[in-house]
């Protein structure tokens, strides 16, 4: 069921109901029933992989800290291999076996071997790069000591399976969203209002400017065509204005059906379009990947005795990790890796950049505006990666970039038709980032509030795609 179809409208509608009559352990038991059930409408079969993480992590947990305040250190440290050991391995096989395959193939071959291939040819499960991230964060943190674990286990198996965040985020931590299914929740007007201007915004950016842009954003690299730069440079903008829509899209309408429920989950994107580095950038694009990996990945390599606290390969290794995480092909791993060297880049130049801006308001001014732009501009040329079927495709598109000096004939009206769908959210987010209030929408009088409701319900009427596109992180 995706949040963008009526069959979710009416399914959720019935579970609020219910959910709104139900004491605290009545509501957690529905979630969790609704949470198999939505779930289980892509594949039931999927539903085993979420119980074997769902049993091993809550076990390894209350096992970990057992032995921990035993000062059995190593045989926490067991338990905690086996939690990472079997989610990595879930992930692994579902989404990466045939990568490792292919690529055992191919080096065989370079030394004159012949090994025969093997595929898997299932579908991968929808969402599994995110719940086994976030189940397997709980182990590690109490083996960290910075958590003691649940002895529910229905409550830990909602943490797993919460079903407005299942799917794609955000990737919340055990000590933030645990305590909240542990305790009774008390729905607040405020929280019902937040909740559903979120879900709507989010089903906005989703309907209206993400599938819309679709089209414009893949034909220029996937058409067999032979495009300009001009055509690719457009291509990829609109593809990472779909890509963001999309994304935080899911991400808003997951915290908006959190709040009306009395739950209040993390903020995943904050407007990382302003960010004036690549640095920021990561730490306003899906922050809670980002701050996952910076805790759980790059922060024990940099403690580890083989790179001596080597920050540079700690951060290659790491968004070279992050790109594998978005999908199991090299042209992941390039991108990731790219993005890693860029920040090591913006690292070395920050000596300069502070004398610079040191030198007075003018300066900061420049610095900041011509950062947004070189970053902006860094995430469109590195996004061929992303919409070209092969490395070998990106990589070309990318020289294209920087290398033709042409136009077409497609670009200029095609670069009418992406503003006409980006205009509402411009707006938006200069208000959001003015204010640095993400809600400002609560803050203008009430008339105004009114026909901005009015105004983009009509556009989504008029002019929303049809057809309820997936979400592209589901492939993730």
């Amino acid at each position: 069921m995706l949040f963008n179809s009526g069959q979710f409208l009416f399914f959720f509608i019935g579970v609020y109901l219910l959910y709104t009559r139900l004491g605290h352990r009545g509501q957690n038991t529905l979630l969790l029933i609704a949470s198999y059930i939505f779930y289980g409408a892509w594949d039931v079969r999927f539903l085993i992989l979420i119980l074997i993480s769902t049993v091993v992590d809550y076990t390894a947990g209350i096992l970990i800290h057992e032995r921990r305040q035993a000062g059995r250190i190593d045989s926490a440290k067991r338990w905690m291999i086996l939690s990472v050991v079997v989610n990595l391995g879930i992930l692994g096989f579902f989404k990466y076996f045939n990568f490792f395959a292919d690529n055992l193939v191919a080096l065989a071959q370079v030394f004159g071997w012949y090994i025969s291939p093997t595929t898997l040819n299932i579908i991968l499960p929808a969402g599994i790069s995110f719940y086994t991230f976030q189940t397997m964060s709980y182990s590690l943190d109490i083996f960290r000591g910075k958590m003691k674990p649940t002895r529910q286990f229905f409550d830990f198996a909602l943490f797993v399976a919460f079903f407005p965040q299942l799917m794609a985020g955000p990737i919340e931590r055990a000590k933030r969203l645990l305590p909240q299914i542990e305790s009774p929740r008390t729905i607040q007007r405020e929280q019902v209002m937040e909740g559903t201007w979120l879900f709507f915004w989010g089903v906005f950016k989703k309907v209206f400017i993400a599938d819309n842009l679709a089209p414009y954003s893949f034909w220029s690299s996937a058409m067999g065509m032979s495009p300009t730069a001009a055509d690719i440079y457009l291509g990829s903008l609109a593809f990472i204005l779909q890509f963001y829509c999309d994304f935080s899209g899911y991400s808003d309408m997951a915290r908006g059906l959190a709040s009306v429920m009395g739950f209040k989950l993390s903020l995943n994107f904050n407007l990382p379009y302003f960010s004036t580095n690549p640095s920021v950038f990561w730490s306003r694009w899906h922050i809670t990947l980002s701050s996952w990996l910076r805790d759980y990945v790059y922060a024990p390599i940099v403690k580890g005795k083989y790179l001596n606290g080597n920050k540079t390969m700690a951060l290659l290794l790491t968004m070279g990790i992050s790109g594998f995480w978005h999908g199991a092909d090299w042209k992941f791993i390039l991108w990731g890796a790219l993005w890693g060297a860029t920040i090591y880049v913006y690292r070395k130049m920050i000596p300069t950049i502070a004398i610079l801006r040191a030198k007075g308001d003018v300066w900061r001014i420049f610095l900041g505006i011509g950062g947004a732009i070189i970053t902006l501009n860094l995430w469109i040329f590195l996004s061929p990666l992303f919409t070209s079927p092969t490395l070998g495709d990106g990589l070309s598109n990318m020289w294209i970039i920087i290398s033709d000096g042409s136009t077409s004939n497609y670009t200029s009206k095609d670069a009418l038709t992406v503003l006409y769908y980006l205009w509402p959210l411009v707006l938006m987010q200069i208000a959001q980032f003015y204010t640095k209030d993400h809600l400002i929408i609560f803050k203008v009088p009430y008339p105004i509030r009114i026909v901005i409701y009015s105004g983009l319900a009509l556009l989504l009427m008029t002019s929303g795609a049809e057809g309820g596109a997936e979400f592209l992180y589901f492939q993730f």
